[in-house]
């Protein structure tokens, strides 16, 4: 409604203050001793117990968070060692398919003196 020039800003009215008839004063009577409430003994049993409970959730926070920086240390080694043995896995499937080929096969049986019979040549899968 700013925006097309129809609203206007009214000017604000500032309430008058009003004198009271009647003033009062109040001055402080030196016969009336004002004193602190001291706390009682529940209450300070309360308030060293809360404080313990606070400080031993601290101390656990603490405690959790460095358990789990040691947990993901050991995960990570875990996963580091895995990565390893897979890698040779992989390797020796590949070194045992090298070494089980049909010409390599052919190879050694020449060298020794050895023929080849297809008819005796089984095929095992796993």
């Amino acid at each position: 409604m700013a925006q097309n020039g129809l609203a206007r800003e009214l000017p604000r009215e500032t309430p008058q203050a009003q004198n009271p008839v009647h003033k009062t004063v109040v001055t402080p009577n030196p016969a009336i001793q004002t004193r602190r409430v001291p706390f009682s003994a529940f209450e300070k049993v309360l308030c060293v117990t809360f404080g313990l409970v606070v400080f031993a959730l601290a101390i656990a926070l603490v405690s959790s968070n460095i358990a789990i920086g040691n947990a993901q240390t050991q995960l990570q080694t875990v996963q580091a060692k895995v990565t390893k043995v897979q890698a040779s896995n992989t390797s020796a499937t590949q070194q045992i398919s090298e070494l089980s080929s049909r010409s390599r096969l052919n190879k050694v049986a020449k060298k020794n003196g050895l023929s080849l019979n297809n008819g005796n040549i089984r095929n095992v899968y796993k």
